[in-house]
């Protein structure tokens, strides 16, 4: 069975086509049985969007996906509804990752063959992900179907709600080794925003306490965000003698993931699990010696499906867990207008990267 096409939509959509360039288009989007409309209000950019931006993926990859809008973290007003259970004027968290059922209009056990195993939708093996490959949210209009789109509630701002994705990520990676937590010692490797999120899920979801979770980071300023956290600097830490962890969350990507991953290795309890997240275009060698003699479990996640996305809102539903997101916001968002705007601050994120997340408010 095949979703029917019930209308088309212009969308106003911002194209990267080359490295360093954005080119403004008019497409036309399909609208089908069940998908809603979303104008996005707010994006946050992630270092994904910035690799595109300056070209530093591997060649036959900007190939690939370009030209394409980016942007995969982000929030919006439904603008129009053919789906009973979402309503015109509903603020929204954009769900980026797409499964193949959900586009086709079929369900998820006549699906690929990981959807058929009950594997996560992020798994799908013919899902699409938006600025990946597949047009994201720098568009006026964005179609997808309802599922993908989730209420934010009244009390959160769309300032918090816009981080949700980030944090989606970082719960679905626990989430995975959520069973080795109780009265676990845990460590989190990187003091950016991925290390931090993920450490905010550690405490305010799955409630492990200060005393057993420690971040280890680079940059001691960075490092005194985490407050709700034992902090490290790893170029102090003796991780060969320290008291050893039972799971260990490498959040640290490119040129520092050999050394995160390895120093996790070092501080790892034997049987505990290492838990990947950090993207790197490089492959990284490891310590496999020491990984297999303490029996060490290695897990990769990436990316996050819906339910991850209701239990991220439903957290930020509570007022402590919005002041630590807080910390991640800029003091102002950059408004964008048209093609010049986003050029310019993609350039500025680029060139002066920062601790706090750049926030783009798109005026239409």
């Amino acid at each position: 069975m095949s979703i029917k096409t019930v209308e088309d939509v212009k969308s106003k959509t911002y194209s990267l086509t080359a490295p360093w360039i954005f080119k403004e288009e008019e497409l036309s989007r399909e609208v089908s049985e069940g998908d809603v409309v979303v104008k996005p209000v707010l994006a946050s950019v992630c270092h994904a969007d910035l690799r595109y931006f300056t070209g530093k993926r591997r060649k036959e990859a900007l190939q690939k996906k370009l030209p394409m809008a980016l942007f995969h973290e982000g929030v919006g007003v439904i603008v129009k509804s053919n789906h009973p259970d979402r309503k015109v004027g509903e603020r929204v968290v954009i769900v980026p990752n797409i499964p193949e059922y959900l586009v086709e209009g079929t369900t998820k056990e006549e699906c690929c063959s990981s959807c058929k195993r009950g594997l996560a939708d992020n798994y799908c093996e013919q899902g699409v992900f938006m600025g990946s490959g597949y047009d994201g949210i720098g568009q006026e209009h964005v179609v997808i179907p309802s599922e993908c789109a989730v209420l934010i509630p009244e009390e959160v701002p769309e300032e918090i709600a816009v981080l949700a994705e980030l944090s989606t990520v970082s719960l679905h990676a626990i989430e995975r080794t959520a069973a080795s937590l109780d009265d676990s010692q845990v460590a989190v490797f990187g003091d950016g925003p991925v290390g931090y999120l993920t450490a905010v899920m550690l405490h305010y979801v799955f409630h492990v306490p200060k005393d057993r979770l420690r971040v280890f980071g680079a940059v001691r300023e960075k490092l005194e965000q985490f407050t709700f956290a034992e902090t490290h600097l790893v170029q102090e830490y003796d991780f060969k003698s320290a008291e050893p962890v039972h799971l260990a969350i490498e959040c640290a990507g490119g040129p520092f993931s050999e050394s995160a991953s390895n120093q996790a290795i070092d501080l790892l309890a034997r049987g505990g699990d290492l838990v990947l997240m950090g993207v790197t275009e490089e492959r990284v060698p490891i310590n496999t010696r020491d990984l297999l003699e303490k029996g060490l479990s290695l897990h990769g996640s990436s990316r996050s499906s819906v339910p991850d996305y209701q239990r991220v809102i439903e957290a930020m539903r509570q007022r402590d867990c919005r002041e630590a997101f807080k910390k991640l916001l800029p003091n102002n968002h950059v408004i964008v207008k048209g093609v010049n705007d986003l050029n310019e601050v993609m350039k500025q994120t680029a060139e002066h990267k920062a601790w706090k997340k750049t926030i783009i408010s798109f005026e239409w």
